[in-house]
């Protein structure tokens, strides 16, 4: 990563405050007949038993499947690749990883998923508390994004569940491009700060960013 993602990290840290804190008997009959024998479950095939297999992960929070087909574009064109499962140990999550990029921590509640051709071209990953004061959130996002660039505007967010109520903004510096989203979901609010240049993989990364689930210990 570069000066500038170094230099970004440091302001938010201290600006940033974040609240909180017996069966039933049988009856008798003088005519007993044997039980009949349950019908044998039919199998599944191959694609079921995966389906079964994501429906129980994603309401346990325990099983996930190994991989995952993700579409998305970079540069504007249009892909889709399978995507691996990667357990992080930093924040305790998995998420699905495209073969270009590497997940990995950057430093205690902070990863960073970068490109593996560029690792200035990155996204931070920090999971919030449930209970994240929202209005300093913001704050201290819009703060970091202004010391990089001195013009910070609102950014488009993607039109996905994902993203409801979400909020986005972004700055520049030269080539370099950095866009920070905080992702106000209930069950895991993340911030997300993407760090991008020519090279525009911002879609991959949002679209890896959906697969994000916290892990029960």
């Amino acid at each position: 990563m570069n000066k500038l993602a170094k230099s970004f990290a440091i302001i938010g840290l201290s600006a940033l405050i974040i609240a909180g804190c017996g069966s039933p008997e049988e009856s008798e009959s003088t005519n007993k007949t044997p039980a009949a024998q349950p019908a044998a479950a039919p199998e599944k095939n191959e694609e079921d038993q995966k389906t079964t297999d994501q429906d129980k992960g994603n309401e346990e929070g325990l099983i996930r499947i190994m991989e995952q087909n993700i579409a998305y574009t970079v540069n504007g064109e249009q892909k889709e690749e399978t995507a691996f499962l990667k357990y992080n140990d930093n924040q305790n999550y998995s998420m699905y990883v495209l073969p270009e990029y590497e997940l990995s921590a950057e430093e205690p509640n902070k990863d960073v998923l970068m490109w593996s051709k560029d690792d200035s071209v990155f996204m931070r990953i920090e999971l919030l508390p449930a209970d994240a004061e929202w209005a300093l959130v913001e704050e201290n996002s819009k703060a970091q994004l202004a010391a990089v660039g001195p013009e910070v505007k609102e950014a488009q967010t993607p039109e996905d569940p994902f993203f409801n109520n979400a909020w986005s903004m972004e700055t520049k510096s030269g080539s370099d491009i950095v866009t920070t989203y905080l992702i106000k979901n209930q069950e895991q609010p993340l911030k997300l700060t993407l760090f991008t240049k020519d090279a525009d993989h911002r879609n991959a990364f949002l679209e890896m960013a959906k697969t994000i689930m916290k892990e029960n210990k």
